[in-house]
């Protein structure tokens, strides 16, 4: 059987053009596999073709990013809308009605295209094992690299279908209802237990690291993911030792946050290792990722993952906000440029009622969830906290009351280029969460000090400063955000790191897995909180298998 990929076979962008040109790649016509695996551009744009799949509606592009695996964590509520339905899918995905015909399509293409991803990047891999350096541009380093990309992202779309189709961990009964698929064509393989499953995506994450190593640590490499703004935006810094003007660079090297470079995989891993409750692994392997520097000329240091950046958006003018996804602090997106039009998302982030429709608003339960609120109850933090006060917007409609907003992480500028350089990149993992693994590995040993030292080092990165005289001086700054106190059991810990989290990864599809592997409470009525049971935590795998 021949895979159809649909390309743009113009090769002579990707030698001079920016990490966007190739990015960007679309259909036009059609190419077999045997066509294009025969020159190394071919295996370039199959790459992007992988990449580009990721980022379709069904998969990171909404669904999980802040479509239903955000409605499955009950972070978004329907009480603002009294006089029309509003997103019916989404509100059946929040109360968990799974075999609802409005729905189930949506999650059965969920499944079919997030294994057409992993078709794919078999298809990749297999003709990868057998191809010779010569055909690449940058010889077997640039192979090398390709080849642990397509690992990586099989091992990613696999690792998520589990996420959402299979058992949490804590609660497998040897299960077989998610196949791990290694060969192509495979049109109907057999699910295989959760225990094994992880096993093969650890497998294929450590042989990622192993083959993109050689590249992303070279001084090329390092310059390329040396911060966000060079990993995301193509602006290099000028220290780095061997730094090349960013218009010199080969544009299929750029751009290395939107791939799964040796540090996402990285990051992705101790994910994957903590899902797997291999605690320790997590730990060496998180602390490892924060602390990845890149080294510049005369001694200048690089932190590429632990620096946290926010002032771009710290302005009340949310027209003129940038950098909302805050790419200091983001390891791995997804990319599409079109984002805007190919999502509708001026409907689910409308900021104005438009006539008669009020469009399909994601509104945050804030009341009800009380996330900007401290766990204790002595406080509300909404104005303290720059996730609340700088990154939720109310929209304009006069017949809205009460505390009803929704993410500016996708708020949509009438200023094209702002709009399109936020709203492009769609956030998969963040530095944020290897300090969240960290903490929590600390707590689990009953070490509270250093877990809530990272904790507390999060919320002072995410304070607003007020300005207040100081004796002899005439202005002051001073952070409003007090440091939690340390609890000394792992029960109020957890409290208070989903308290982080709910406000860390608001509209990004991570919360719900966070509540499904710790068996979290979730707010469904006032006199019901709970952990999600096991059908509402785990979606229907599809009548049909057949890929």
């Amino acid at each position: 059987m021949k895979i159809y990929l649909q390309m743009i076979l113009l090769f002579s962008l990707l030698s001079l053009g920016s990490c966007k040109d190739w990015l960007d790649l679309q259909p036009e016509g059609q190419a077999t596999s045997d066509e294009l695996f025969t020159t190394g551009d071919g295996y370039r744009s199959v790459l992007a073709g992988i990449y580009q799949a990721m980022a379709s509606k069904n998969l990171y592009g909404v669904e999980l990013q802040f479509g239903i695996v955000d409605c499955m964590s009950r972070q978004y509520t329907w009480n603002w809308n009294y006089n029309e339905q509003g997103p019916d899918m989404y509100k059946i995905a929040r109360e968990f009605d799974y075999y609802n015909s409005s729905l189930r399509p949506t999650i059965d293409n969920i499944w079919k295209d997030g294994f057409n991803v992993v078709a794919n990047a078999n298809n990749l891999i297999q003709n990868l094992d057998g191809a010779s350096p010569d055909l690449f541009a940058g010889g077997e380093p640039e192979r090398r690299m390709i080849l642990g990309e397509a690992y990586a992202c099989r091992a990613l779309m696999h690792f998520d279908l589990l996420r959402l189709f299979a058992p949490a961990p804590v609660h497998d009964e040897g299960e077989q209802r998610v196949p791990y698929v290694e060969d192509y064509p495979n049109i109907q393989p057999n699910g295989i237990g959760v225990k094994s499953f992880l096993e093969k995506v650890i497998r294929d994450l450590k042989t990622a690291r192993s083959l993109t190593i050689q590249f992303d640590t070279t001084a090329l490499g390092m310059s390329l993911s040396a911060s966000g703004n060079a990993r995301f935006y193509g602006t290099l810094e000028s220290n780095m030792e061997g730094h090349q003007n960013e218009n010199t660079v080969d544009g299929f090297y750029m751009g290395r946050g939107y791939r799964l470079s040796y540090y996402a995989t990285s990051a992705l891993l101790a994910r994957v290792y903590q899902y797997a409750g291999m605690q320790e692994e997590a730990f060496r392997l998180a602390d490892s990722v924060l602390n990845f520097k890149a080294t510049g000329m005369a001694g200048v240091s690089y932190d590429m993952f632990s620096k946290d950046e926010f002032g771009d958006f710290q302005v009340d003018d949310y027209e003129q906000k940038k950098n909302l996804k805050a790419v200091s602090n983001l390891i791995f997106a997804v990319y599409n440029e079109e984002a805007y039009n190919d999502y509708s998302l001026g409907r689910f982030f409308q900021k104005r009622a438009d006539g008669m429709n009020k469009g399909s608003w994601l509104m945050l339960d804030l009341d009800n969830q009380k996330i900007f609120q401290k766990t204790d109850g002595a406080s509300d933090e909404s104005e303290m906290d720059i996730r609340s006060k700088y990154l939720l917007f109310k929209p304009e409609d006069n017949s809205i009351w009460g505390n009803y907003k929704i993410s500016a992480k996708w708020y949509c500028s009438d200023n094209l280029t702002i709009r399109k350089a936020n709203v492009q990149i769609l956030p998969v993992i963040r530095a944020t969460e290897m300090r969240y693994i960290m903490a929590e590995y600390y707590a689990r040993k009953q070490q509270f000090e250093q877990a809530y030292q990272i904790l507390n080092q999060i919320r002072q990165n995410r304070a607003t400063w007020a300005e207040f005289p100081v004796e002899g001086q005439e202005w002051g700054e001073w952070k409003t955000m007090e440091d939690l106190p340390v609890a000394q059991d792992y029960e109020t810990f957890q409290k208070d790191l989903i308290r982080d989290a709910q406000r860390e990864w608001i509209s990004e599809g991570q919360l719900f897995y966070l509540y499904k592997r710790l068996g979290a409470k979730v707010y469904f009525k006032e006199d019901e909180i709970r952990e999600l049971n096991k059908s509402e935590y785990m979606l229907p795998v599809p009548d049909n298998q057949s890929m």
